[in-house]
Order: structure tokens, then C-alpha cells, then sequence
């Protein structure tokens, strides 16, 4: 799809507003309601917007350690196991990739002890199917805006998610986890259809809804695009770097942030140390990020390895519930 101006500063808005109502999204973008509403079902329709998702605090919900595995697996098992992820309660995400691995798979825990057993179990039961994996184990996550698209608002108007931190578990009630799911489900889902599902006035609904964003357990909502359609790609960068001080990591973070086709940086406790996904059209910008990320360096050994995303799947930002 060639996109116009219009989309293009519509898109971005929607990147990091879309639970506001059509009005207000219109006025912001310069748009009729009716023209907002037309274009987001076109989006829809086409399968360019493939999914509305919630992100959580998962550390008010009590899961305090994330992870994701890299795993090559047996050409013949790919479909078996790529639909026995789909039915893990830990999965957040997975996608199938070309190059070292298979499959890239998110996963969230409550701590250290589930991540050491879920992987020592998942490689027992499967150890005649994975061939080789990895552990990511991330400390620091940023996701940015769509840089890539040429547009930016100032900066109230997105917010960057920081996973990093520890936080006490909240307590929820059978109707909050309710909630919680239906935005994890949609993040675009009507109040009356969860006042409905509720058996609660909207009202009653929409203060608990607030109440959960004021207590930052709900802490946004993003797109899940098809970027093919939108005729761009994703490469997922690994980077080794011997000296990985604080100095060091605070210079990938005001480089990630200012960096046009860097959509998200994570920090990893292990080796490699860092994972920047870069969104792309053409090899030439690829090839001019890795560059980019190469002078970031001048003085220091760094190793690169690179994962292309072949099939993005639903993202489930709430496994457990």
C-alpha cells in the first residue's frame, strides 16, 4: 500500500492513541471523524492492522522475569510445535525467522526459578526436535514511535514503555482480570461491551478502568501492523559487546531513541548483551543502520547477528489469565 500523508500521520497517531475516541484521533490528525472511521476500516479490512493490544505492568501482576528463547528446530516439527506455543500460558509472542533459528518466542514468568524450569522441562520433553537455542533474559525494554514512517508527534503524545523496574504485585478482583483481559483481547474494546460482560453499569466500569491506568497496571496500547503490506521489513540485531558498562548502555539508548529505523531496544543480562529491531524497506537502509551501529562502537570488540521475522503472529500480552 502506498502511503499518503494523511495515513501516514494517522497511522503514527493511532501507533500510540488508538483507545481515544474517533473525534478526538480526527482532531488531532487534522481529519473528519467520518474520514478516521473510513480509513480505519480500510486498515482493517486489508489486513494492515492486524491486531489492537494492551501492554501491562506485568510486575503489578506478579510476573517479574521476562524471556525469549532463539530455538532451530526440526524442519518436519515446525507446524506441531509452532501451534503448541500458541496454547503455552507463558507465550507472549512468537515468530518464525530465518537464519540461526526457527523461532523467536517471548514468555513471561513470575521469577528466576520458572524461567530455569520451564526451560530445562521444554528441552526434555523436546530434545529430539530443538537442535539449538538460546536464552535472552531482558533487564531494560524501549519501544519507540513509528520513526521509520518520516512522521513524529512531540513527545506527549506517545509514551515508551520501561519494563525494567520492580514493583509490587497489585491485587486484583475477579472483574479486574476481566477487564484485563478483554483489553489484552482488543485494545480498542467498547466500555458498554465490558459493562455488559460485567453485569456492572458503564459507569462502574469505566472508573475501575481508570483506576487500573492510574495504578499503571494497564500502561498503553499499540498496533500490530503487517508490515509487508505497508512494504516494509524487520531484522532483529543481536549484539556482543565485551564492555558492557552503564556508560555503554546509555549510549544505545539515546542512539536507539534518536535512530529512524530502530523500533525497539532491549537490554539482556547475558550474552549477547543487546537487541535492537530495526524496521526497514530496502537493504540499503539496513545496511546503513548495521553502519550506524558500527560507529557506535569505535573503540570496542562487538559481534552482530541477524534475524529476519518470516511470520509475525497475534501477539497475547496476557498469557496467564
Amino acid at each position: 500500500m502506498d502511503l499518503k500523508e494523511s495515513d501516514i500521520k494517522l497511522l503514527n497517531y493511532l501507533y500510540h492513541n488508538n483507545r481515544e475516541p474517533l473525534s478526538k484521533i480526527a482532531k488531532a490528525c487534522k481529519l473528519t471523524r467520518d474520514q478516521v472511521e473510513y480509513k480505519l476500516k480500510k486498515y482493517q479490512s486489508e489486513g494492515i492492522i492486524k491486531q489492537f493490544f494492551t501492554l501491562f505492568n506485568y510486575h503489578k501482576l506478579g510476573y517479574d522475569s521476562l524471556a525469549t528463547l532463539l530455538l532451530k528446530i526440526r524442519p518436519d516439527k515446525i507446524k506441531e510445535f509452532s501451534e503448541k506455543l500458541e496454547q503455552d500460558k507463558n507465550c507472549l509472542s512468537k515468530d518464525e525467522i530465518f537464519g540461526d533459528y526457527d523461532f523467536y518466542v517471548n514468555l513471561i514468568f513470575k521469577n528466576e526459578d520458572e524461567i530455569n524450569e520451564y526451560v530445562s522441562n521444554l528441552f526434555e520433553e523436546n530434545k529430539y526436535i530443538i537442535s539449538d537455542y538460546l536464552v535472552l533474559k531482558p533487564f531494560f525494554t524501549e519501544l519507540y514511535p513509528m520513526k521509520f514512517l518520516g512522521y513524529n508527534f512531540s513527545e506527549d503524545a506517545y509514551k515508551i514503555v520501561d519494563l525494567k523496574s520492580t514493583i509490587k504485585k497489585t491485587e486484583l478482583d475477579e472483574k479486574d482480570k476481566i477487564i484485563l483481559k478483554m483489553f489484552a483481547e482488543n485494545a480498542r474494546v467498547k466500555i458498554v461491551d465490558i459493562a455488559h460482560k460485567l453485569k456492572i453499569s458503564p459507569e462502574l466500569t469505566l472508573y475501575k478502568i481508570r483506576r487500573l491506568e492510574k495504578e499503571k497496571i494497564i500502561l498503553g496500547s499499540r498496533m500490530f501492523f503487517d508490515m509487508g503490506k505497508l512494504r516494509y521489513h524487520y531484522a532483529d540485531i543481536l549484539i556482543d559487546i565485551n564492555n558492557f558498562s552503564l556508560k555503554i548502555q546509555e549510549k544505545i539508548k539515546k542512539f536507539a531513541k534518536k535512530h529512524k529505523h530502530i523500533d525497539e531496544v532491549i537490554l539482556l543480562i547475558n550474552k549477547p548483551n543487546c537487541l535492537l529491531q530495526v524496521i526497514f524497506k530496502s537493504q540499503i537502509e539496513l545496511q546503513e543502520t548495521i553502519r550506524d551501529i558500527k560507529k557506535l562502537f569505535p573503540e570496542e570488540s562487538i559481534k552482530m547477528k541477524i534475524l529476519f521475522p518470516q511470520f509475525e503472529e497475534k501477539i497475547n500480552t496476557l498469557p496467564f489469565y
